[in-house]
């Protein structure tokens, strides 16, 4: 593996000009999720260049490549995200978003020149390669649907992966680090809507009305006793209601007879998500109950939890290890990614976090914020690291074969 290794840092340091390069350009034409149409193209253009074969899954954005090893093996499938948000750019790059109102300020930017620099550095070595390897360029991951969609089109089939990597970068880790992760590493992500209704009428007699606002007020307060007395000290969750509706414009005298409220829930365990999810319920249905109107919950369950599996961990520390970076144990991120739904399937997964913060570079600046930024210099690690956990990836699932 030390051979395999050195050889990928030769690529890395030979090949960096050239991510560099490509980082910049995705990062000057953002486009919106199902709508990566100009992002598509250029990520096919460079993989066949290279001698990449696109597979066609019925995917109008997004790309699935496939580079067959030099000898038969299993496949490994790597995976980026693609999309950007509409957010207006204020970073301090000498090469901002071309496209109004649009940046990827996420750093999405920053996975598809990793991945796109993995697959140059792959493709040379492909007679070093003892199986195969998918890569997937997702689209869609910010409105948690990209995903699904892969998933839904059998991306993980024909042929069949048998691990699969990702990679968010992260502003809260070093330019020279990446976050290897046993265990959860990004929570569940649930939506949660209440209705209360009520019967509204005058403000000035509120003894004719039956005010849903106040017992929305109680649900509201009640919600955040969850964490604090039904949740274990040793467990971690959040429930946020971030959002209510009631009544209209800026009426000041009349009770509504309805109250919407929309908010998050995030959990790590399955068992602490199924509690919080039958507390919410109970906690809706009877405080309405108790000031006269009717409560109902509407839980919705948006993303598994982000888990890296064990079987994968040593794989992980290995391919970040063995190109020089290194490696951090992170605290667990409440943020949610859609990378949990490749998880679902039969192949085990592991998800890194590439460290892209350096200060003096004004990289600082957290997830989805105009002015977020990512050291440059982090691709050639990103692309490295994804590289490496092709070889590494390869002989744990082999191992775990025998």
């Amino acid at each position: 593996m030390e051979q395999t290794a050195n050889r990928v840092k030769e690529l890395m340091t030979l090949y960096e000009g050239e991510f560099i390069e490509t980082f910049r350009h995705l990062h000057q034409y953002p486009e919106m999720s199902f709508k990566e149409y100009e992002t598509t193209a250029y990520i096919k253009e460079k993989l066949t260049g290279w001698g990449i074969e696109i597979l066609d899954i019925g995917l109008e954005t997004g790309v699935v490549g496939y580079l067959k090893g030099g000898k038969e093996g299993p496949c490994i499938a790597l995976r980026a995200d693609i999309d950007g948000l509409p957010v207006k750019e204020e970073s301090s790059y000498a090469f901002p978003s071309k496209n109004e109102g649009k940046m990827h300020a996420c750093g999405h930017d920053t996975h598809m020149a990793s991945l796109l620099g993995a697959a140059h550095i792959l493709a040379d070595m492909r007679e070093q390669i003892q199986g195969s390897v998918k890569f997937l360029f997702q689209p869609a991951e910010e409105i948690n649907l990209g995903a699904k969609k892969m998933m839904s089109l059998h991306c993980l089939e024909s042929p069949k992966v048998s691990a699969v990597f990702g990679m968010h970068n992260s502003p809260e880790i070093p330019i020279g680090t990446v976050a290897v992760k046993k265990g959860p590493l990004m929570a569940a992500v649930d939506r949660i809507i209440f209705t209360i209704k009520g019967k509204g009428g005058h403000g000035g007699i509120p003894q004719r009305n039956v005010d849903p606002i106040v017992a929305a007020a109680a649900v509201i307060q009640a919600a955040q006793t969850i964490v604090s007395r039904n949740v274990s000290p040793l467990d971690s969750a959040v429930v946020s209601i971030c959002n209510v509706k009631a009544g209209e414009g800026t009426t000041n005298n009349v009770t509504p007879d309805l109250v919407k409220m929309y908010g998050t829930v995030r959990t790590y365990k399955e068992d602490v998500q199924k509690m919080i999810a039958s507390r919410l319920e109970k906690i809706t249905e009877s405080i309405s109950e108790a000031y006269g109107c009717e409560g109902k919950l509407e839980y919705l369950y948006e993303l598994a939890v982000t888990d890296n599996n064990p079987l994968l961990y040593d794989a992980g520390y290995e391919a970040v290890t063995s190109i020089g970076a290194v490696p951090v144990d992170p605290i667990p991120s409440t943020g949610g990614e859609d990378f949990s739904e490749y998880l679902k399937g039969d192949a085990p997964g592991f998800f890194y976090w590439l460290g892209v913060r350096n200060e003096e570079e004004d990289c600082k600046y957290s997830w989805h914020s105009p002015k977020f930024k990512a050291d440059e210099h982090c691709i050639a690690i990103g692309a490295g690291t994804y590289a490496m956990s092709v070889f590494t990836g390869i002989e744990a699932v082999k191992g775990n074969n025998n």
